[in-house]
């Protein structure tokens, strides 16, 4: 059986109806919204686990929902699955600009919701929230003890054709398998585990001591990180050492590097992202 619980934001009864009896079932406690003004003040008051969320809606709408979570400390770590029949390039742009972590369209598989909802959360039970990380972090400048944070993320276009054209499953893996790699080093060089998923590409680590160890640390990481990120890509991407992609239909082809990441060290970085 499965736990945590999950709000259904979604001004369909029906649609409300059938998640909350299947995910019970499968043992979650869930709460339901039939609209965006609704579903904000049901997360002040409850904080659920992760949301699920549909676009079209009275009042507020889903877009304008996301972006109030992301915007408020207490909510912007719980994760946000657009559920929608919403699925224009477009429509998927703005859901993750407003910082969704999936995208699902109608009609939709209950099996694949599922299997999204418990990624989610397995996720979120494995890294440390954003309250620990700057608890961490303020504890660490009372005690005047010295460290730096390494701020790990994926270079931008090289992220949204991956995306585009290996899909969301096979990205999450490639952003739970960086989570990993800088996890693990950072608890070999350590002896601790300072990690902070922060957001959906990007990654925050706690390198304790002075800069010369952090540096060493953020270089290793960065390498493992690249030697994996280009195991997601097939045999001919990887052999090549890019993606071939369009802007548009009629547009010239043009060769996209593959997805590397981005690190920098920062004496005293904030978390905002």
């Amino acid at each position: 059986m499965s736990s945590g619980t999950i709000l259904i934001v979604d001004d369909s009864e029906n649609i409300r109806s059938v998640l909350q009896m299947n995910f019970e079932h499968l043992g979650y406690t869930v709460l339901a919204a039939s609209d965006g003004e609704e579903a904000l003040r049901v997360m002040e008051r409850e904080e659920p686990d992760v949301v699920v969320l549909d676009v079209m809606m009275p009042r507020q709408n889903g877009f304008q929902v996301c972006r109030k979570m992301k915007s408020n400390p207490r909510l912007a770590s719980i994760p946000v699955v657009f559920l929608t029949a919403k699925g224009q390039r477009e429509d998927r742009y703005w859901g993750k600009d407003c910082g969704a972590d999936e995208y699902l369209t109608k009609p939709f598989s209950t099996a694949e919701l599922e299997r999204v909802i418990e990624r989610l959360l397995d996720r979120d039970d494995r890294s440390m929230t954003l309250g620990q990380f700057e608890a961490e972090l303020a504890q660490r400048r009372q005690r005047r003890e010295p460290f730096l944070v390494l701020t790990v993320a994926f270079d931008a276009k090289a992220l949204t054709v991956f995306r585009q054209k290996y899909g969301e499953f096979r990205f999450h893996d490639a952003l739970e398998g960086i989570r990993q790699t800088v996890e693990l080093i950072v608890r070999e060089e350590t002896g601790e585990s300072l990690v902070w998923m922060a957001g959906d590409n990007v990654v925050k680590a706690i390198l304790p001591g002075e800069r010369e160890r952090a540096a060493a640390l953020k270089d290793r990481i960065v390498l493992q990180s690249d030697l994996l990120l280009k195991s997601f890509y097939d045999e001919q991407d990887a052999g090549r050492g890019y993606v071939v992609a369009r802007q548009g239909p009629e547009a010239d082809e043009i060769h996209v590097p593959l997805l590397r990441m981005e690190a920098h060290l920062a004496e005293d970085a904030s978390t905002g992202l």
